[in-house]
Formats: C-alpha cells, structure tokens, sequence
C-alpha cells in the first residue's frame, strides 16, 4: 500500500462540505445558493442576510437562565441559524406546499459590522436596498435591535409606492425617547429606542404601526402615551389583554381581519419579531415573558399576514435579539419565516 504523504497526517479526517458556504464550515441558509455579488441576486425572489451586530451590555440587562443570551453571542448568531436550517427543506404538508419549489431563495452572506454603529447601518441598507432592486424579498437577522431594524425598514419603505405598514412582534416597547444622533457610536441605545426611531422615517406613517404581544413590567409607565404622541394608534397595539379576548372571541378570525387592516391601502408590510413576544416556556432554550401569545398563534398571525401582502405588498422580515445556542427558537423561526412565505404563495392579492 502506498504511504501517506508526511504533510498528511494519517489521522487527518476528510471533511466534504456539500451544501454552499458563506465562509469557513459555515453553511448558507437551508443550503441554498451564495449570491456573493449583487448581480447573483438577479433571478431570486427571496434574499437572506445576516448582521452580526451584537448591542452594548451591563450585567443588570441580562435576562436569568438561557434568555441571558438575548444579547450575549449575538453577533454568532446568523452563522448558527444557517447550521440549524440544514435539518429544513420547505415543504409543508399541512399546507401542501413546498415554499423552494415556488421561490428561489440565496442566500447573500453576512452585512459589514463597524465599531461605528453608524457605518453598520449605511451597510446593512446598502445590501437590503440592493435586495430589493433585484426583485428579492428581503429575511434578515440579527444581532439585536438597530441594524435589523432602522435600516433594515429605511430600505424597504424608501423604494414602496406607497406607505410601508410595520408589524412589530415584541413584549416590550423599545421605544424610549431620544434620536440616535444622541447615542454614542461605539454605545448605541438602538434595543431600547429603535421602534420610535423607525416612526419617523419617510414612508413610514405612524397610523400604520401596529404592535402585536406587549405586556409586562420591564415596560415603563410612558410606554403607551410615546407611542400614541407620535401618532401610533391606541386600538393598534395588542397588549395581553386583547389577544387574550381574541382567543375567546376566536383567534383565527380576528387574526384575518388583523392582517387585512394592516394591509389595507398600504403599499407594503414590514414584519419585525423580537422571540421575547413568545410566551415563557413556548421553546426550552428562551424565554423572557410570561402571559405571551404561544408559538402557533405567532406563526397563524404571520402567515396571514403573507398572505393578505401577496408577493408585491410583502416587504420582508426581520429577527432579531436571537440566541446563538437556542436552537429549539432557531427551529421555531425556521417556521416563521417559511409560514411567512407560504402566505404569500397562498395570496390571491
């Protein structure tokens, strides 16, 4: 038998990836094609990017037990996702519908992450700018709240022919006073700020906001009135309490009509999910809030919402504030966002 060459070490073991690659062993989203260029978007419907901004922490923002991690390792967290989509393929057979059948997904690699928040934004917004000028879809994921969200929505709404809805899935407010020209660049305060921050974009009209899971006392007593001072309307932010009459009255029903008014005369919807908006114990790995909407009544809302948009009403979805490690959430929002996109494969919009 031949021997091994000696730069070969005979216990080296081969490892084939066979999936495409973002970089490294790191494969790209549910395995789908790398678009490392701009022109590789052309001809996908939908685009993946990830942002692996993770926000500024003291020990007083950790959440207890696995949650802690809702900012910790956050900046690993759009590699792990890609890993734990490859047990994925996208078909539904509750639906009967294969979402990769019907939508080309690619997968566009990671944004540029900045000491200076400022230059993170500008390149998150070039690449979301540049997905939808491909005719794509845009999914992204963060990292947490700023650069999945303000730049992520500026994008979107400056190229819609119309206002720009904003779905917001989150048990807390986000939206303590105060511009980001304020913020430190290298200390942002975007997790606490960014839900006011995007109201005043162009295109987006703060009637058109709508807040679906908020509840709890991690909110602090100007939580409502920032809102409805801005514009926002009271009956268009779903606390608790009104998803709990919702139930009673027939969650289905109320959750079509939810998604009809959101749609309704606007020119696009952008949809936002923060995982705290889960009730606590809806996935092992996280949890932030008791008295939240379960993991179903999360994806029914979302997959109506897909498909009262339609392909050219759906502006995209954003995931933020996620756990690198929790991967029973990742599974969790692998059906977000394959539910979102089988809405808008079920439109007759």
């Amino acid at each position: 038998m031949e021997e091994q060459p000696s730069h070969v070490p005979p216990f080296e073991p081969i490892v084939e990836m066979r999936s495409p690659r973002v970089y490294g062993s790191f494969p790209t989203l549910f395995g789908m094609p790398l678009a490392e260029t701009e022109e590789d978007l052309r001809g996908a419907d939908v685009a993946f990017l990830g942002v692996p901004w993770r926000a500024p922490t003291t020990p007083s923002s950790f959440f207890v037990g696995g949650a802690r991690a809702n900012f910790e390792g956050t900046q690993l967290t759009p590699s792990y996702f890609r890993l734990n989509s490859l047990n994925y393929g996208g078909y539904l057979p509750e639906l009967d519908l294969d979402v990769f059948e019907h939508l080309r997904l690619a997968d566009r690699g990671d944004a540029d992450v900045f000491q200076d928040v400022e230059r993170t934004f500008s390149a998150v917004e070039a690449e979301v700018g540049a997905m939808v000028d491909a005719g794509c879809i845009p999914l992204v994921m963060g990292g947490n709240a700023g650069p999945t969200t303000y730049p992520v929505l500026k994008a979107i709404a400056e190229r819609a022919d119309g206002p720009t809805a904003v779905l917001n899935l989150d048990a807390h407010g986000d939206n303590q006073p105060g511009g980001w020209e304020e913020d430190e660049p290298r200390a942002p305060r975007w997790a606490a700020t960014w839900a006011l921050r995007v109201l005043t974009l162009p295109g987006v009209e703060p009637a058109r906001y709508y807040h679906f899971g908020l509840r709890g006392p991690r909110n602090d007593p100007g939580t409502l009135s920032r809102f409805v001072e801005l514009g926002v309307e009271r009956e268009h932010i779903y606390t608790y309490r009104e998803i709990r009459r919702a139930r009673q009255a027939g969650y289905d029903a109320w959750a079509e009509e939810l998604a009809q008014r959101i749609l309704d005369n606007a020119a696009k919807v952008w949809i936002a999910l923060d995982p705290d908006v889960l009730n606590l114990g809806s996935t092992p790995d996280f949890g932030a809030e008791p008295l939240g909407p379960t993991v179903d009544e999360v994806i029914e809302l979302v997959y109506r919402v897909g498909r009262a948009a339609g392909r050219g009403k759906f502006g995209g979805v954003s995931l933020m504030a996620i756990p690198h490690q929790a991967q029973s959430l990742h599974e969790t929002l692998i059906y977000v966002l394959l539910y979102a996109l089988a809405g808008v494969l079920s439109s007759k919009a």
